[in-house]
């Protein structure tokens, strides 16, 4: 089944490839390219070890790196497409448990950590509560389908999407707290907006929902013309999410009323998160083009979007500097390059080559 949604986000592939996204802890930027995930310094972007080639075990083999790593007390937790969750030293790479954690499908979403939990959904249909020091099961939740998304964990709530079409709010002994039930099956990780009292779903009924934190109950939803795969993003009141259909769309949170006077179209489909970095709103197609946007009308401020030169898949990563104009985007293409964005410019600031 992987292979035709990644057909769908337009990659022909003969086995998975994976395209998870660059994360950062501390002073290390953590990027994957198809099975390897390299360690690099965070300035200067000079490599300090690969995994798995830094376990020194030629029995680990993940296939193929979809969800993001997460970093917790020195440990990288890192899932993988054979449906091991893999628990590795961030300072060299090293294996922190003596053998992975086993599920009975692939694992394609990212994990959500807490200081002594790492929580995690798999394509088995499970949802997996692991103890960060030991990789030692503490509970699992069965939902009716494949888990594709990375969970939300928001204070002692967790809250996790399912292919049977389910936004499942758990606690953190594993107990359903309620859950809310769409037209059809969710890829895309839900994401919570205190702030407003919702969470956002994207779903493959081609609808953005806002679902009421309190009431349980859809508040607003969206249609457009293709799933929502991409997460959605929320800066100042307002939720943003592109879709297979080419479009982006600006959703008022607490309202549903649309503040652009038309969604603003891509050349292709949009499977990335956007970012908003200082007032630009920027947006990656999954052929390697960025448009620069104008977050409250959705016009766009450059005449011509940026090629990056290879397709995106992958979330963007927001470096902030010490002053608003420093800030960098970072994304992976599909190539395994790691490419250096001035977010104000739309200029590229660097390249390099994942190896």
């Amino acid at each position: 089944m992987l292979l035709s949604l990644a057909g769908i986000a337009c990659r022909s592939l003969a086995e998975p490839q994976g395209w998870a996204s660059p994360t950062i802890g501390d002073d290390l930027l953590f990027v994957a390219h198809k099975d390897e995930l390299f360690a690099l310094e965070a300035e200067t972007l000079d490599p300090k070890w690969g995994f798995p080639d830094a376990t020194g075990d030629d029995d680990i083999d993940p296939v193929a790196l979809y969800g993001t790593p997460a970093r917790m007390n020195g440990t990288v937790f890192v899932p993988a497409y054979d449906g091991n969750l893999y628990a590795v030293d961030a300072a060299n790479g090293a294996l922190v448990w003596q053998e992975p954690f086993e599920t009975d499908g692939p694992l394609i979403g990212g994990v959500a950590v807490s200081e002594d939990t790492v929580y995690f959904g798999s394509d088995d249909g499970k949802v997996y509560a692991v103890d960060v020091e030991s990789g030692i099961e503490r509970w699992s939740f069965k939902t009716g389908d494949g888990i594709w998304s990375t969970p939300s964990l928001v204070e002692s709530t967790l809250y996790v999407t399912s292919q049977d079409g389910r936004l499942y709010a758990l606690d953190t002994l594993g107990n359903e707290l309620w859950s809310f039930k769409t037209d059809a099956g969710i890829i895309a990780s839900p994401v919570v907006d205190e702030a407003a009292g919702l969470v956002y779903v994207g779903g493959i009924d081609s609808k953005l929902r806002a679902i009421d934190l309190e009431t349980h109950e859809e508040r607003w939803s969206v249609k457009a013309g293709n799933w929502f795969w991409a997460d959605p993003h929320v800066n100042e009141g307002v939720v943003y999410a592109g879709s297979l259909d080419k479009k982006v769309y600006a959703v008022d949170a607490e309202t549903g009323e649309r503040p652009w006077a038309e969604s603003f179209s891509t050349d292709s489909p949009v499977r990335s998160a956007v970012a908003v970095v200082n007032d630009d709103l920027l947006v990656f197609d999954r052929d390697g083009r960025v448009y620069q946007l104008d977050p409250a009308t959705g016009e766009a401020k450059s005449q011509a979007p940026l090629e990056l030169g290879g397709h995106v898949l992958s979330d963007p990563l927001v470096i902030a500097g010490e002053t608003p104009g420093d800030a960098e985007v970072l994304v992976v293409t599909t190539d395994g390059e790691l490419v250096r964005i001035d977010p104000e410019t739309l200029n590229v600031l660097g390249r390099q080559q994942l190896s």
